[in-house]
C-alpha cells in the first residue's frame, strides 16, 4: 500500500497527486480511492476531489468529517458528511474552524473499505488590518512679529491608528516651512519650524503631507500670521498752557 498525506493547495498553485493507495478489502471488493486533493477555488471554500475508481462493482464513496484527531470511524470521532455516487468531487463548504476528512469506497453490497488517510482543512487567516496614519494636532498655527525673529518650533505626533506596520514619509510645500525627521516607522514626533524674517506682514498657509504604503496620505495645514511691528511715537507734550504776555513797552 502506498499513501501520502492530504494537503491543501491554494487555487493559484498546481494541484498535486495525493495517493490513498489500495483500501483494505471488505468481503469481496478491493477498492481504491486515488489522487485525492483538496482544492481551494475561492477562500475560504474548498472542494474534495479524487480520481475515479475503475472497478466495475464500485457503487460510490462516503465522505466523513471530524472536529478532532484522531479522525477515524474506529475512534468514533467521524460523522457522515456525504453518501455519494460515483462522482469524483465534493464541496466541503466554508468551514470556519479546522476540520478533518476521510473518504471510503463502497460496493453494491454495501461493503465499505477502511478509512483513507486524513485530510486537514484550516480556514485561511483574515488579512491583517492595514496601517492608518494618525496625527496630532491636525493643524498647526504660528504667529510672529515682523522683524522680531522666528516663533518657537512646534511638534506633530505621528501614530499608527490601524494594524500592520506604518512606514511613513513627509513633505511640505513652502520655502519658509521646514520639518524633521522626514520619514519614520511606527509612532514618532516631527518638529516643525517656520522662518518669518523674510515675510511681510500677512497670513501665509502651507501643507505638511504624510504618506505611507497601504495607508494613503494625511495633510496637515500650517498657518503663519505675521503682524507689523508697533510704531514707537515720541511722547506727547504735557501741561500745555497758554499765557498772556504783555507787549514790550507796555506798562
Amino acid at each position: 500500500m502506498r499513501s501520502t498525506p492530504f494537503h491543501f493547495k491554494n487555487f493559484s498553485e498546481t494541484i498535486p497527486q495525493v495517493w490513498l493507495g489500495q483500501l483494505p478489502r471488505m468481503c469481496c471488493l478491493a477498492m481504491a480511492v486515488g489522487s485525492v486533493v483538496l482544492w481551494s477555488s475561492a477562500s475560504p471554500a474548498a472542494t474534495l476531489m479524487w480520481n475515479a475508481n475503475t472497478e466495475s462493482d464500485l457503487a460510490g464513496y462516503r465522505v466523513y468529517q471530524c472536529t478532532q484527531l484522531p479522525c477515524s470511524r474506529a475512534a468514533g470521532t467521524t460523522s457522515l458528511l456525504a453518501n455519494l455516487g460515483t462522482v469524483t468531487s465534493f464541496d466541503i463548504g466554508t468551514p470556519t474552524t479546522v476540520r478533518y476528512y476521510v473518504v471510503t469506497a463502497y460496493d453494491f453490497n454495501n461493503n465499505e473499505s477502511n478509512d483513507s488517510n486524513v485530510a486537514t482543512y484550516t480556514p485561511p487567516s483574515a488579512p491583517p488590518s492595514p496601517p492608518v496614519i494618525g496625527v496630532s494636532p491636525t493643524s498647526l498655527s504660528f504667529t510672529a512679529v515682523q522683524g522680531s525673529g522666528n516663533p518657537s518650533p512646534q511638534t506633530l505626533s505621528v501614530s499608527n491608528a490601524g494594524g500592520g506596520t506604518l512606514t511613513w514619509s513627509s513633505s511640505d510645500n513652502a520655502s519658509w516651512l521646514t520639518h524633521t525627521p522626514q520619514s519614520g516607522t511606527g509612532n514618532g514626533t516631527i518638529t516643525v519650524s517656520v522662518a518669518t524674517d523674510s515675510l511681510a506682514a500677512g497670513t501665509y498657509t502651507a501643507t505638511l503631507t504624510l504618506s505611507a504604503t497601504g495607508a494613503g496620505s494625511v495633510s496637515v495645514p500650517v498657518t503663519v500670521t505675521v503682524t507689523a511691528p508697533t510704531v514707537a511715537y515720541p511722547p506727547r507734550p504735557l501741561n500745555l498752557q497758554l499765557r498772556s504776555v504783555a507787549p514790550r513797552g507796555a506798562r
